[in-house]
């Protein structure tokens, strides 16, 4: 079974599999909320767990600005 058509996904909202930058924007959202949720604080306090934690926040929101000014730039 593919990842994006599982039960979880699809409660989720999501009605197909994302393209591009969204799905590297769910991807990052996902491995920042499950390294929340389901790891220990014994392991998401270390250095490596962090260093994926805030990186993939940093690029989620990276990517964000970058859709926004997209959109913005593009309806002018």
């Amino acid at each position: 079974m593919k990842f994006w058509e599982s039960s979880i996904i699809k409660s989720l909202g999501w009605k197909e599999e994302p393209k591009g930058v969204a799905k590297v924007m769910s991807v990052c959202m996902l491995i920042f909320i499950a390294t929340g949720i389901f790891l220990p604080n014994s392991l998401s306090e270390t250095i490596v767990f962090q260093l994926i934690i805030w990186g993939s926040l940093i690029i989620f929101f990276v990517l964000l600005a970058y859709v926004l000014i997209k959109r913005f730039f593009s309806k002018n």
